[in-house]
């Protein structure tokens, strides 16, 4: 069965292009695993447009998370550099890249609770 990490780097190869990121272009190595068992996947974004491959590539920056805290940031339940202040996720290189890839990260989860639109 996929994890969600899988299912990330599934959307983001089938996502092909995130308009946020048209300014950026790198190559961001996500080294995601716990208890020796690392995965890999190079995430490129080329003014845009976005790749995924799990074959070995030079990267502007390197990402190391527990698989845990990585599903966390996906799902919006954490933010990357509050993880990486923690010292929850590692990150090396071009940390610019890094915060501006956080745009495809979900946002926090939304409160359920109903907002007071009458201002009266």
């Amino acid at each position: 069965m996929p994890t969600a990490t899988d299912q990330f780097f599934a959307a983001l190869a089938h996502r092909g292009e995130e308009p946020l990121l048209r300014r950026n272009s790198g190559i961001i190595r996500f080294e995601i695993g716990s208890k020796g068992k690392v995965q890999r996947w190079f995430v490129g974004v080329d003014h845009g447009r976005l790749t995924v491959s799990k074959r070995h590539q030079k990267a502007d920056c390197a990402v190391l998370a527990d698989t845990d805290v990585f599903e966390n940031i996906i799902t919006g339940t954490d933010n990357a550099f509050a993880a990486m202040l923690r010292g929850a996720l590692e990150a090396d290189g071009d940390l610019e890249l890094l915060q501006l890839f956080q745009r495809v990260f979900h946002g926090p989860v939304q409160s359920t609770h109903p907002a007071v639109t009458d201002h009266a």
